[in-house]
């Protein structure tokens, strides 16, 4: 069977692979920088595909990694196998062209180590499971990870969708069809922003009204009732930031609407970490963790390394210093028009959120 799925996917069996080969995940710093002195020792790998669990074991006295399949033992591949293979995905995410592509370099191997699927459950954020030994408690827990990759570009942490849309109503000069239709037809490079400047030049606000998902304005209360109304006003804010660095845009909304630095700096670490952990734009979210181990990043150059859970500082730093706001396509959601409504001289615009590292 052949498979063909994106970079983020393929990453995902980038790790599953190397982590498998060397038997350690790193820990990083807050600026994704490794420290050498902190890693989990992984014992074994688990993959839960429909009904059958296959478990793969390294034996270190033995070199190799032992798959079981439901608690049978299936077969034996050499640990220097998966060392062989790993860097062999890596070249492949690095070659790999269009939204999703082959590597037939890998299926052979997929095929003698039982892999079926690279990809993990959509509706789980745990990317990968090992079973590690924690140096902190003497235990051997079962825990799950999430992947984000830099193969190939940024990854974004929250992705633009119908359920990301901030609506906001206009105040201020009452708006007619005419205008609406002017600020609709600017089509400049940076055409959002310069609607919303155009906007604001002829004596009209943008107010926040509400979110086109129940569902996740719900999971932005779980970490703050008012997190809707202050992650709207940060991202209309990001258009008027170069950059839109995450720590730049909540520095210029912190002043403009005279909020407490530190308080939003902290909502928006949770918001980050939960989206990072857990929680799903559109999914009902219980405020727990489904990647309970923490969080696994590819660099760029291959390097895997990890914010542990212990470590949960440092994963909200490098979160925090380390993602910005985008700018996603604006067909599919209707982001950056102007709806008008005759009835009240007024008018909706709608911008789609979406968050990238950076």
């Amino acid at each position: 069977m052949k498979h063909k799925v994106n970079k983020g996917e393929w990453a995902e069996l980038y790790v599953f692979l190397s982590v498998l080969a060397t038997g350690k995940l790193y820990a990083a710093d807050e600026d994704l920088n490794k420290i050498e002195e902190a890693y989990y020792t992984v014992l074994q790998a688990i993959k839960i595909e429909e009904n059958e669990e296959k478990r793969y074991s390294r034996d270190t006295k033995k070199n190799l990694v032992v798959i079981y399949s439901n608690g049978t033992k299936k077969i034996s591949i050499p640990i220097a196998d998966f060392l062989n293979f790993g860097p062999i995905v890596l070249e492949g995410i690095k070659n790999g062209t269009g939204r999703s592509f082959e590597i037939p370099e890998i299926e052979e191997f997929l095929e003698q180590i039982l892999v079926d699927k690279i990809k993990a459950s959509s509706d789980s954020k745990k990317d990968l499971i090992f079973q590690v030994h924690d140096e902190f408690t003497g235990f051997k827990p079962q825990i799950g990870f999430s992947v984000k990759s830099y193969i190939g570009g940024a990854p974004t942490l929250i992705n633009s969708s119908g359920a990301t849309v901030f609506s906001y109503t206009t105040e201020g000069n009452l708006v007619t069809e005419q205008f609406v239709n002017t600020i609709n037809q600017i089509e400049s490079r940076n055409k959002i922003k310069d609607r919303i400047e155009h906007i604001y030049t002829h004596g009209i606000t943008l107010k926040y009204i509400g979110l086109s998902s129940n569902i996740f304005s719900r999971n932005l209360q779980m970490i703050d009732f008012r997190l809707p109304e202050i992650l709207a006003n940060l991202y209309l804010s990001s258009y008027f930031v170069s950059g839109k660095k995450m720590t730049d845009v909540v520095k210029y909304y912190v002043k403009k609407y005279n909020e407490d630095e530190q308080l939003i700096e902290y909502k928006i670490k949770d918001l980050l970490t939960a989206a990072a952990l857990g929680m799903e734009p559109n999914t009902h979210w219980d405020g727990l963790e489904d990647a309970n181990g923490g969080y696994i990043v590819v660099k760029s150059d291959g390097e895997i390394l990890c914010y542990h859970i212990y470590d949960r500082n440092k994963l909200r730093t490098y979160l925090y210093n380390h993602t910005k706001f985008d700018t996603p396509s604006t067909g599919r959601t209707g982001s950056g028009l102007l709806e008008f409504n005759k009835n009240t001289s007024e008018a909706t615009f709608k911008l789609s959120l979406q968050v990238r590292f950076s």
